[in-house]
């Protein structure tokens, strides 16, 4: 890199996330890496190309060309869209359906080597990290920031600045020559300051803790050793009440959160509870609702309590509930933990999903048997989605015993398991998913794992790029239309919700209140209420045509 004589460097951060055409997110960890470099008096922007371009590449291309930048990050939070079998029917010929990203990240790469040739290009986020030098090598990049990289982020920074060297940085790693996974930080840092980009229509991310303390076979969480480091819980909080502010003032109440934390009670309850302890303390239950990964156990009373006084919803990964199964999964609980798990749920009415996978290693017809018993003694209160077939990552305990199991492998036969290999037995995945859909037909709480990447509405996307003056309003109807239209299963009310909050995330009401009419043609869930989206639709008419008026109205919180 070339010292220039200006104020600081200039950084590009680039969400490369293709999959924010169907769920957009927050780029919450360029969020953080920017909060942490907030002193080295960088000038840092963080650009979204698959959220708010038509053409991510020439996005990409044209920002590169207009910063100049001294230094790209390129933020890859995942592999693929983790969606095994999408379709039930599929061409011998394609025997998985997993979408993968890497080519789709390469092409941002050589647009930015095209527009910014002298920038300093870095990798990270948790899809790199995962397998940082297979990234590194298949995207011809020299750097990588691996696990949380607040504090490598703004030493990379400072010493790219003051013309050091980059030797030593904690958590940077360099193609070919780093035991990367060693090199895994566990940073902290403080409360994060968010883009005005993102809208809270699918849920706003707040960390407490990094690392895992599990090891289960598939995920590459299990390549960390059981390393874990908590959040100075205090910050969190200050981090929660902010966001809630915010949105409050945006005119969103109560805002959704995800505790983005690989299981939120692990490796014990005491730091969870203290999270929502504060959380009841600060008067902030009332204000927002929040979902997290759980591990079946631990799981008391007193945390299910804690869950549901706060407005939480636990999403289990329960993976099997079959002991055998469980057992070479290398999974800390058995089936009786899970009866006891469903019990409490119940008993204090915590709102819960359920998640599994089937064909994992130990898997035979009666293990399916037993785990499909086992879903159908649930409450129908209890939502269940699964996946059929594992996805072998790179250096996980899955990858060592598909290699000594080659015979129950589908995909791309790729020998370092870096493109999409399924393991799934005592059936291929597309097999087993067809006897799983009709094991399941009759109960409308189960349902295989999400919508794909290929077959996925993009209408929120869209409706972002709209309310960003992006594309034309005239757009609008034909957006609502396929939210509507439930046309990747999604019910009408679930998709045209986030719409609508899009739009009044960004003050336009008059798109809102178009979401809000459709809203009122649908059927509802219980948490809307007919009476307050009548009174939201009269609002956001009001205010449209104040702001038709040239007056900018205040807005009142309340469309959650």
């Amino acid at each position: 890199m070339i010292k220039r004589p200006d104020l600081g460097l200039r950084v590009l951060l680039v969400h490369a996330n293709p999959f924010q055409r169907v769920f957009p997110v927050p780029a919450y960890g360029l969020e953080r890496l920017r909060t942490a470099a907030a002193g080295t008096g960088a000038q840092i922007e963080i650009l979204d190309p698959f959220l708010i371009a038509e053409d991510p590449v020439a996005c990409v291309a044209e920002a590169a060309a207009r910063l100049d930048p001294d230094v790209v990050g390129l933020g890859i939070r995942i592999i693929e869209d983790c969606i095994p079998i999408d379709r039930l029917d599929a061409p011998d010929d394609e025997p998985v359906d997993v979408a993968w990203f890497p080519p789709q990240v390469r092409d941002l790469r050589e647009a930015v080597r095209r527009s910014a040739p002298r920038a300093t290009l870095v990798l990270g986020g948790a899809g790199f990290s995962s397998c940082p030098q297979e990234f590194l090598s298949y995207l011809d990049v020299d750097l990588g920031i691996v696990g949380a990289g607040e504090d490598a982020f703004r030493a990379l920074l400072e010493r790219l600045d003051a013309g050091e060297s980059l030797e030593g940085v904690p958590g940077l790693v360099h193609r070919g020559r780093d035991a990367t996974i060693a090199a895994y930080a566990l940073a902290g840092g403080g409360v994060t300051g968010r883009d005005p980009l993102y809208a809270s229509s699918t849920g706003f991310p707040v960390r407490t803790r990094i690392g895992c303390a599990m090891q289960c076979v598939y995920c590459t969480a299990a390549n960390l050793g059981r390393r874990h480091s908590d959040m100075d819980v205090a910050l969190a909080l200050d981090e929660v009440a902010a966001t809630v502010e915010e949105a409050r003032i945006r005119g969103i109440a109560p805002v959704a959160l995800f505790f983005a934390d690989d299981e939120f009670n692990l490796p014990d309850e005491r730091h969870p509870l203290a999270v929502l302890r504060g959380i009841r303390d600060r008067g902030l239950a009332r204000r927002l609702t929040w979902r997290a990964y759980f591990n079946p156990t631990p799981f008391s009373d007193r945390l299910a309590a804690a869950i549901a006084a706060t407005n939480g919803h636990a999403s289990i990964t329960v993976d099997s509930a079959a002991d055998a199964v469980l057992k070479r999964s290398w999974k800390p609980f058995r089936r009786r933990h899970l009866d006891a798990l469903v019990s409490r749920v119940a008993e204090h009415r915590v709102s819960t999903d359920l998640g599994l996978i089937f064909g994992l290693p130990g898997e035979t017809e009666e293990t399916i048997a037993e785990t499909a018993a086992f879903i159908r003694s649930l409450p129908a209160s209890i939502k269940v989605s699964y996946a059929a077939g594992a996805r072998v990552y790179p250096h996980t305990p899955l990858s060592r015993i598909a290699a000594e199991e080659p015979e129950h492998l589908v995909g791309a036969g790729d020998p370092t398991f870096f493109s999409p290999v399924l393991y799934s037995t005592p059936f291929r995945p597309r097999e087993l998913a067809r006897r799983l859909e009709a094991e399941f037909a009759d109960l409308g709480h189960v349902q295989r794992m999400g919508a794909g990447y290929h077959r996925a509405a993009t209408s929120l996307s869209r409706a972002y790029r709209v309310v960003l003056g992006h594309a034309g309003a005239a757009e609008w109807p034909a957006i609502l239309d396929e939210a509507q239209a439930g046309v990747d299963g999604t019910l009408p009310a679930e998709a045209l919700a986030p719409i609508m909050q899009a739009a009044v995330w960004h003050s336009r009401y008059d798109l809102a209140a178009q979401a809000c009419r459709r809203l009122l043609a649908v059927d509802l869930p219980p948490a809307m209420k007919r009476r307050r989206l009548r009174a939201l639709r009269m609002l956001y008419r009001t205010m449209a045509s104040l702001e038709r008026r040239g007056i900018r109205p205040e807005v009142a919180a309340g469309s959650g």
